[in-house]
């Protein structure tokens, strides 16, 4: 969804003004990183008009082979995952890797059926040597590194002119819950958010910051440490916009004293907000957390203990299909609840139910 669409979904010049407000302060903007010379300057084009077909042809990212003890934590993964639904898909897939910069800390894994994609994996090595799950998800359409996705978001925001005929080069990179597009056009770096496209604010020196963090990996899974296996997922049938709904932003950051804590929470509330303020443009944030899926580790029977605590991986984005480490999430920002049921809140507008 682009910004202009966004604001299309708050009627009223109160709703407006608020949701305008909101994204000055949390730094959503793009308009400030896109290159005049990438102005629209005509009409919209399609992809074939918009690139030569050498240019199309490098709008993709290579396979490289990857290392045994990578397709070991990730074979041993996916066999834990396709157990159950939604991820039972997977059984049979087979698996492309794709190396994420910089200094290649991570990988996409494309999990393929056939020439399709069926879900995928972001595997990030962690300061110990080893591996550790960043992400993951399934579907054959929303995820992040869509190349579909891309192109139709160059067309849209006109990003490359009819008459363009310059270098076009596409890199994949990962910042800590974020999927990130670097594209560069005749020397030119653009940034675009690559779970759900949209120009970032970022200079090539703001970009080189925010990519060399990397979380600490605590509460993830990590190493092959085979006592560590997925519940059931839940999902809710929550709302998954965080614009269609600006209550939380009154909201006080919630305090979770442990993931029980936030999946009870989450089953009572079904949706929370994400947050990482004033630096929303870093995380991909504001976005909603609608579902979950629990790792517990052998023996505890679906329980945990004080001794034996659950590692949780939330449901969030459009239709919950990335799940990210709930302690990143924690580390990165804040969760916000949205108002109980019973008050439908639209932009700054407030109806009660009858």
């Amino acid at each position: 969804m682009t910004i202009k669409s966004r604001r299309k979904a708050v009627p009223g010049r109160r709703g407006r003004f608020l949701l305008i407000l909101c994204l000055c302060t949390i730094g959503l903007s793009a308009s400030s990183a896109f290159p005049a010379a990438y102005a629209a300057k005509d009409t919209r084009v399609t992809v074939t008009q918009a690139v030569s077909h050498d240019a199309l042809a490098s709008l993709a990212i290579k396979t490289q082979p990857s290392t045994e003890s990578l397709q070991d934590f990730t074979k041993l993964t996916i066999r834990k995952l396709s157990a159950d639904a939604p991820f039972t898909s997977w059984k049979e897939a087979r698996t492309d890797y794709y190396p994420l910069g910089p200094g290649t800390h991570s990988w996409l894994v494309n999990i393929m059926d056939g020439g399709q994609r069926i879900g995928y994996l972001i595997v990030s090595a962690t300061e110990q040597g080893g591996y550790m799950l960043s992400e993951y998800g399934t579907g054959t359409s929303g995820l992040p590194y869509s190349l579909t996705d891309l192109r139709q978001f160059l067309v849209q925001e006109e990003l490359i002119t009819s008459n363009y005929s310059g270098k076009l080069e596409l890199t994949a990179l990962y910042a800590s819950l974020l999927p990130v597009w670097k594209l560069t056009l005749d020397h030119t770096d653009i940034y675009i958010n690559a779970s759900v496209p949209q120009v970032l604010p970022w200079s090539s020196d703001k970009a080189e910051e925010v990519l060399k963090v990397q979380l600490d990996g605590v509460n993830t899974i990590s190493g092959l440490d085979s006592d560590w296996s997925p519940l059931q997922t839940y999902r809710s049938e929550g709302l998954d916009d965080p614009y269609a709904n600006l209550q939380w932003l009154t909201s006080p950051k919630l305090k979770l004293d442990s993931a029980e804590n936030f999946t009870v929470l989450l089953n009572q509330r079904g949706s929370l907000v994400f947050q990482s303020a004033g630096r929303n443009d870093t995380t991909g944030a504001p976005f909603m957390i609608t579902g979950y899926q629990r790792w517990l580790p052998a023996g505890s029977c679906g329980k945990t203990s004080g001794s034996s605590p659950a590692i949780v991986y939330a449901a969030a984005g459009p239709k919950g299909k990335r799940y990210l480490p709930l302690s990143a999430l924690q580390q990165s920002g804040t969760l916000h609840q949205l108002p109980l049921a019973g008050k439908t809140v639209i932009g700054a507008l407030t109806t009660s139910k009858r």
